[in-house]
């Protein structure tokens, strides 16, 4: 875990994924985050789901992102993608599959870098091996490696396996997943979406004061966070708010 000093300073963040279950209960926590100036939210059209005074929405065209973005961008200090296809990847052309999650969030990254983030967290998934032979999980490795192409001074890789409170998942692996954790690896333990946000927000907020600091974050640059990595962070009850 990075550590920092006890001064606190002020920063901005720029989310893609903030109309998903993942990426809106990122949004809110940076909102509502005395430490986060500003919350730029990138979206595929326009929702005005994001309030605040805090918060800019900006309405791209994906396949154009990385352009579209860097007007508005300018000097951002983190970047957090919750960004995916989900449970559709299986119907999916393969092409459709990657541009959704490589070529945009790789696309995303590079916009912030030359923003001037520093920081980023990426979602993917519990398995992401791009010498995988299942397609899904290589596509994800291939998601991480895009991702790592781009440089940042500390990436933050989260790999939750099931999502709880995600609207793609049923509410009966809420109560039944948790009963069977006693059985797996801890890497396959299911995790609460709000969680899953907490982790992400935290380490990408700590991993920036230490820069911003000048301290070199420990561990190496990029980080991969399953379960037990994103567990320090999870805020008793905070799973249990919808």
């Amino acid at each position: 875990m990075v550590t920092t000093q006890e001064v606190k300073l002020p920063y901005s963040a720029i989310v893609l994924g903030a109309t998903g279950n993942v990426g809106g209960r990122i949004v809110h926590l940076l909102v509502n985050n005395p430490l986060c100036r500003k919350v730029i939210v990138v979206t595929r059209r326009q929702t005005d789901a994001f309030s605040g005074a805090n918060v800019q929405e900006v309405v791209v065209n994906m396949d154009r992102l990385e352009e579209e973005v860097a007007p508005h961008a300018r000097g951002v200090n983190v970047a957090l993608a919750a960004f995916g296809v989900g449970k559709g990847s299986a119907t999916m052309p393969e092409a459709d599959v990657r541009r959704i999650e490589i070529a945009y969030p790789q696309a995303f990254c590079r916009a912030a870098k030359a923003a001037g983030a520093r920081v980023c967290g990426v979602m993917t998934a519990v398995g992401a091996d791009p010498n995988s032979r299942v397609k899904y999980t290589r596509i994800i490795g291939e998601k991480e490696q895009a991702a790592e192409s781009v440089h940042f001074d500390f990436l933050g890789i989260y790999r939750p396996a099931v999502i709880l409170g995600n609207s793609n998942t049923p509410d009966a692996l809420g109560y039944v997943m948790p009963l069977l954790h006693w059985a797996m690896p801890s890497k396959y333990h299911s995790i609460h979406k709000n969680d899953l946000a907490r982790a992400m927000v935290a380490q990408s907020e700590q991993a920036f004061l230490a820069i911003a600091q000048g301290a070199t974050p420990q561990p190496a640059p990029v980080k991969i966070l399953e379960y037990q990595e994103m567990k320090p962070f999870f805020v008793k009850g905070e799973s249990d708010e919808r």
